[in-house]
């Protein structure tokens, strides 16, 4: 007679999936600059310790901690979105909010339901949510949770030399000369710009700056002044003609072998001066040589400053094709992103568009590839 065996094998329970931010999981900036570097489909600069720490641990309201939600399996990583936690102004006051970022689903986890649990985690901690570069497969998730969407960011540009362009594309003849007489539109607007500090534009503009949305002194300071990559310049700009009209401008100046080219990154003012900004833009890139100078906004307001002076939108105006990313230069069609955003409360009051203020130096709009990265610091980028 065979004797059963008493010691039977204990069943291996299945692993449970938690949904956390990566502080409150224990986990570290090197678990999570791991997690991008191995799912993340093109060299990063989330893949490096330095730049993480500083997106998501420094930013004023992250208080030192990473804020980036993570789905883990057991204690893997298997699906993580960054979140930049900041105040976002609407109806006379601030509510909690937060950028979101880099969404990334391990393989093996998509279609198992990670992704709507992260939005629903999220959408618990914060009133007011946002993120940009939405892709096919993420967008049906967003709008099942109720997300509203823009299919593309407002994008402009002016062209201050022409004789440049050929570095970015190859318009025709008659694009060319088409565009050259629709920047002469604007009128013409006398201004001087004082170079300043990112964080000392809003104290400088008070009321006015906080009007914009997701922007304070703070904010201003860690995302310009601190940044660890790029270069931002801050002006405060003046009508000369009227020194009561002032307005924020802060631009980074690019370069692709060795043409030089100029972002509009933010504005901070009230919208009656936008007209002055975009003045100062125009004369700042002929001035320094550049062959253009873009801008990325969803206010109306200035919208209607860029469209007033002539400047081309990428999508309604197709006339001069300008790529949107640069190291390397790459032309997506169309050459600009999309946006997502939700809000607890007052929906009629803030899924308008057009009424926030969103700009290139929102949203992650304007972070450096690690091939600028590299190339910015002198080191040998592996990834090629």
């Amino acid at each position: 007679m065979v004797k059963s065996n008493t010691h039977t094998k204990k069943a291996r329970e299945p692993k449970s999936l938690l949904i956390s931010t990566v502080a409150e999981a224990g986990l570290n900036d090197t678990d999570l600059c791991s997690f991008y570097s191995r799912y993340w489909e093109r060299p990063i600069a989330l893949a490096r310790e330095d730049f993480v720490n500083w997106q998501f641990s420094m930013s004023p309201h992250a208080r030192g901690k990473n804020n980036t939600v993570v789905a883990l399996l057991g204690d893997e990583i298997i699906a993580a979105m960054g979140a930049v936690p900041r105040p976002f102004y609407s109806d006379g006051k601030f509510s909690e909010a937060a950028e979101l970022t880099t969404w990334v689903v391990a393989p093996e986890a998509r279609g198992r339901g990670v992704g709507t649990k992260i939005l629903k985690f999220l959408q618990g901690r914060y009133q007011f949510l946002s993120g940009a570069g939405i892709t096919a497969q993420a967008l049906p998730v967003y709008l099942k949770c109720e997300f509203t969407f823009l299919a593309h960011i407002p994008r402009f540009f002016f062209i201050s030399r022409f004789d440049l362009i050929d570095a970015f594309a190859q318009p025709s003849i008659s694009a060319v000369a088409l565009v050259k007489n629709r920047q002469k539109m604007g009128k013409n607007i006398n201004v001087y710009a004082h170079p300043c500090s990112a964080s000392s534009i809003y104290k400088q503009l008070g009321e006015n700056a906080s009007a914009q949305g997701m922007r304070n002194s703070d904010y201003l300071k860690w995302r310009y002044d601190q940044h660890p990559v790029f270069n931002y310049e801050a002006y405060e700009v003046v009508d000369t003609t009227r020194n009561k009209l002032k307005i924020g401008v802060i631009v980074r100046q690019d370069n692709v072998d060795g043409v030089p080219f100029l972002h509009l990154i933010d504005i901070v003012g009230c919208p009656s001066t936008y007209s002055r900004a975009v003045a100062f833009l125009e004369a700042e890139a002929m001035r320094r040589g550049c062959a253009f100078v873009d801008a990325s906004c969803t206010s109306n307001k200035l919208v209607l400053a860029f469209r007033a002076r002539g400047w081309n939108s990428v999508i309604d105006d197709p006339f001069i094709e300008m790529p949107s990313l640069f190291h390397p230069v790459e032309l997506r069609r169309p050459p600009t992103t999309s946006l997502v955003f939700w809000s607890k409360a007052n929906k009629d009051k803030t899924y308008e568009f057009g009424s926030l203020n969103f700009t290139k130096g929102d949203l992650d709009l304007d972070r450096p590839t690690l091939n600028f990265y590299h190339q910015q610091h002198g080191e040998i980028d592996a990834s090629s």
